[in-house]
């Protein structure tokens, strides 16, 4: 099958291949268990040529969640900076979506990693809208899915593991199949947590409200960038758990993450 994304070159423990030799062993643990972590960060056409946004807030959170996993990897983040830099100047690309891998390879193949291998990946390409042509003109459509995010006492949210993205599988999943742009997925309290892959802003009264981490979400990047630049607009803001209730009522409502970007909501269930 046809390769979809037009990266050409894949930086894989400090060394660059062509992206069709880019391989995983069958027998790294990361297939067998999904042991493997993952930032999504955006690079903007800037004033001075192509700018990564936010990168070492994101390149914090990618070791900060290999650490949870039990992945330490030799790399420092200014190796991974330049790695980064280095791909996109010789890809000519000014806009694109960067996709640093660190995973569990080669080693003892139980449940329990000893002695394996970690190795660290990355790759960079074009990515328009993640949620579809128009999306961020237009906005969405979403629906409340059946698939629950799991609790933070049994997986933390705040750590961006490929394994956790299971739950977001699922509910993407059934969204889609009942004819949804997105599905925005409730925590085992019966409150909303977020979206499949984007947390979730509502306004009211001329107020923005999030929800905490506590919550059942991984607390992103964007999330934070609108949090501080209401702040510096003077915008008024509420970090509280939301329901249902004050989801369908609120007067606006918006996703935020690096692939979303700043999407609207303009239906959800019909409302």
């Amino acid at each position: 099958m046809a390769r979809k994304v037009d990266s050409k070159l894949v930086w894989i423990d400090g060394r660059v291949v062509p992206a069709d030799e880019a391989k995983v062993s069958f027998f790294a643990h990361s297939v067998h268990y999904g042991t493997s972590v993952f930032e999504g960060i955006r690079c903007y056409d800037g004033e001075k040529g192509p700018a990564v946004f936010r990168l070492p807030e994101h390149l914090e959170r990618l070791r900060r969640s290999a650490a949870h996993y039990f992945m330490s990897y030799r790399f420092s983040d200014a190796e991974l900076t330049e790695a980064i830099r280095d791909l996109i100047l010789r890809q000519g690309l000014q806009e694109c979506y960067v996709r640093p891998v660190v995973l569990t390879g080669e080693g003892k193949l139980g449940v329990r990693p000893a002695d394996n291998e970690i190795n660290v990946y990355i790759a960079v390409w074009s990515w328009g809208a993640y949620l579809g042509p128009g999306a961020l003109e237009n906005g969405v459509r979403v629906t409340v899915v059946k698939q629950e995010k799991y609790r933070p006492a049994a997986l933390d949210p705040t750590v961006k593991a490929v394994g956790h993205y299971l739950n977001s599988v699922r509910a993407t999943v059934e969204a889609h199949s009942r004819g949804f742009d997105e599905g925005i997925m409730l925590n085992h309290q019966g409150r909303v947590a977020e979206g499949s892959g984007e947390n979730l802003f509502l306004v009211r009264d001329g107020k923005l409200v999030t929800n905490p981490w506590e919550e059942s979400l991984l607390p992103g990047v964007t999330r934070d960038s609108v949090l501080k630049i209401a702040e510096d607009q003077g915008i008024g803001t509420r970090i509280a758990p939301i329901t249902l209730e004050d989801l369908k009522t609120a007067d606006e409502a918006f996703f935020t993450g690096t692939a979303a970007e700043v999407t609207p909501i303009r239906e959800v269930d019909g409302t």
